[in-house]
């Protein structure tokens, strides 16, 4: 296919572009530069929804220079371009739109930072941008090669399964072989810079692999280059330094390092080393990149595989004699309800797996069982959509202690505010748990989102909380068969929602379960768990759990709820949320803090929208305030919390149906 087909076939109308994209709707904005803008949308193609990713260009040169570099090179590791289209702005000014499809993961350099990325998941990740570098220049042409000319973490797209995808091609040349290429402006990021471009004023394939050293380092400190600082290469010179002095641990991230592998480690430094050097000649090229990076790989995962083997087992013997079989399910019926684990099927992530939505039969684990038919080893069977979390295989053995965990923990558990577990699968190496499926996602999606949580009423939202605190009261208390549980990671990220917007808490990785006989004591931990924003300041500081530790995370939740916000959201960086909301509690100046959309200037308009009566909104906010109170002793009960909670709903219910009577009357 020549040029000119190759381009006309991948065009579209602009007209479905901008439905995809609710006509580049600022809340679809993804990020911004000089020259372009950058949309998500859902593009309807052949009768199937794709997820995609717009950019929006003002200049020509930029989109025929993708094109032309992108039109032949076929490789998992590099993405294509998917669509284009064009739109007339005026005589002067025309709009170029490339379409690529959207990856779930997004960029590599929101993730760098993430305890969740493992080494092995790291070192897979540069194994395939190091082939894909490869290929441009070594396979894509025969006597010319690509430089892509501005290799860094944010042009590196991970998909569903983290698989790498370079991007980013519009500063991309084609050159021929053994050539250097000259450019009077150097257009890649500067922190990424070859510094040997401001002797010869030129690029070759040596500048490329200058840049992913720098990308190689920034996998292994777990941070962006991109350091404020008037030296461009700051980062390159302090890896440098700390890899000759020996010092290379000063930088990672202990828990990192416990998971790798010494030979595996050294061998990545020293590839990662010799590619940030100075001169060009000293550089090696990616042929014996990808080799070294591919063997530090294979030495990881004979560790880890080692690693694997020696706790094999472990989760299975954990469970001897104790009667779960109903729940067992097997891997070949997991694997035909997911295709395998495919694209289509994922529907998110987590610290430990990623999850799969599918069809299958399980135990009923809604229905409440006979007890002639518990007796007689008979259960209920079912076939229904469940949500399917496949762990992540990791060498420090948390994905096992955490599957365990959530199997012991919610196999004693059957309550409509607590998400069921309908069965797991433990055959060879796969630890795979199996929930009721739970179709409106999690509260966290719609905390700051214009068209989430903003939609939800205040009534809805005070129902929610108190779906939580049932939850939580369930969980805190002793019943017959039943331990008192500590959550120990309560955040809106692990509240989901279902059709009819009735919260289930969720996620028991973490989870300690107290018997009766343990009844009235502390558990004292010196491995402290939960998200820090959340996390009680009496047991991070102490070790001391109690279920009052579960109550200060609810506090956390139930200030998200008023605000609309996430804890963590970049607002609250001046002390985090838990200080910010006790200092405007006890200043009197709360309000300001309240989610806008709930707040209308007309009492009545504001009632009749959803919006806050201040008598609830009054109680409400006196018991989160007292959830998050630095003493554990000084927290209220769960008890305690629904009974204000209840008051607070009862105030905004009967001063709506008070206030709409009196429009009737009069």
């Amino acid at each position: 296919m020549g040029f000119g087909e190759y381009y006309d076939s991948l065009k579209i109308p602009i007209e479905e572009i901008e439905l995809a994209t609710n006509n580049f709707a600022d809340e679809n904005l993804l990020t911004r530069g000089s020259s372009f803008e950058v949309y998500r949308g859902q593009l309807l193609q052949q009768g199937d929804s794709i997820n995609i990713v717009a950019r929006k260009c003002r200049q020509r040169v930029i989109v025929g220079t993708e094109f032309v570099v992108l039109k032949d090179l076929k490789h998992k590791n590099i993405v294509s371009i998917y669509k284009w289209t064009d739109k007339d702005v005026d005589k002067d000014d025309e709009v170029f739109i490339i379409i690529n499809k959207y990856e779930t993961n997004e960029s590599l350099d929101k993730h760098l930072g993430s305890p969740t990325l493992t080494w092995m998941q790291r070192l897979l990740i540069c194994v395939g941008v190091a082939r894909a570098l490869n290929y441009l220049h070594y396979d894509a042409s025969e006597n010319q090669y690509v430089i892509h000319g501005n290799v860094k973490s944010s042009k590196i797209l991970l998909d569903h399964n983290l698989e790498p995808k370079l991007h980013g091609f519009k500063f991309a040349v084609i050159a021929r072989k053994h050539h250097l290429h000259l450019t009077g402006k150097y257009n890649g990021s500067l922190h990424y810079m070859d510094p040997a471009y401001e002797d010869t004023s030129g690029l070759n394939h040596k500048s490329d692999i200058f840049s992913f050293g720098i990308v190689l380092f920034e996998v292994l400190f777990g941070r962006e280059a991109s350091i404020p600082n008037d030296d461009n290469w700051y980062f390159a010179r302090m890896a440098r330094a700390h890899y000759e002095k020996r010092k290379l641990d000063n930088l990672i991230e202990p828990d990192l390092q416990k998971q790798m592998n010494v030979q595996s480690l050294d061998l990545f430094a020293e590839i990662a080393y010799c590619c940030i050097k100075e001169q060009r000649s000293q550089r090696p090229d990616m042929k014996m990149i990808r080799t070294r990076l591919e063997r530090a790989l294979e030495l990881q995962r004979k560790h880890e595989q080692s690693t694997v083997v020696a706790v094999e087992g472990t989760a299975s013997n954990h469970f001897k004699g104790k009667s779960l079989d109903h729940l067992r399910l097997r891997l070949n019926d997991i694997e035909l309800a997911t295709d395998k684990f495919s694209e289509t099927c994922y529907i998110g992530s987590g610290g430990y797996g990623m999850v799969y939505k599918g069809e299958l039969d399980h135990f009923d684990g809604m229905d409440s069982l006979k007890i002639e038919e518990k007796n007689k080893g008979e259960f209920r069977k079912k076939h229904s959509c469940v949500a399917i979390k496949r762990l992540h295989n990791r060498v420090d053995t948390q994905g096992e202690q955490g599957f365990v965990s959530e199997i012991e923990t919610l196999s004693n558990c059957k309550h409509p505010n607590i998400v069921s577990l309908l069965g797991f699968c433990d055959e060879g190496h796969e630890l795979i748990l199996v929930y009721e499926y739970v179709a409106k996602g999690s509260l966290d999606d719609y905390l700051g989102n214009m068209d989430g949580m903003t939609n939800l009423v205040w009534a809805q939202r005070l129902q929610i909380c108190l779906d939580i605190a049932h939850g939580l009261n369930y969980l805190h208390t002793h019943i017959e068969g039943k331990p008192m549980i500590i959550h120990r990671d309560i955040k809106s990220a692990n509240i989901l929602l279902d059709d009819n917007w009735v919260a289930k808490i969720a996620d028991f990785g973490l989870s300690k379960l107290q018997r009766a006989n343990q009844q009235g004591t502390t558990l004292i931990t010196n491995n402290i768990a939960g998200t820090e924003v959340y996390l009680d300041p009496e047991y991070k500081n102490t070790g001391k759990l109690k279920k009052e530790s579960d109550i200060y995370s609810f506090g956390v939740v139930l200030f998200e709820v008023l605000c609309g916000r996430l804890a963590y959201d970049e607002i609250y960086s001046g002390g985090g949320l838990p200080s910010i909301a006790r200092q405007c509690f006890n200043e009197g100046t709360l309000k300001g803090m309240v989610d806008p959309k709930l707040m209308e200037a007309d009492e009545i308009i504001s009632l009749l929208k959803g919006g806050v009566n201040q008598d609830s909104l009054e109680t409400f906010s006196k018991i989160a305030d007292q959830c998050l109170e630095e003493t554990q002793s000084r927290r209220p009960t769960m008890e305690v919390i629904i009974k204000e909670l209840e008051k607070a709903l009862n105030f905004q219910v009967s001063n709506l149906f008070q206030n709409v009577t009196s429009l009737f009357v009069k």
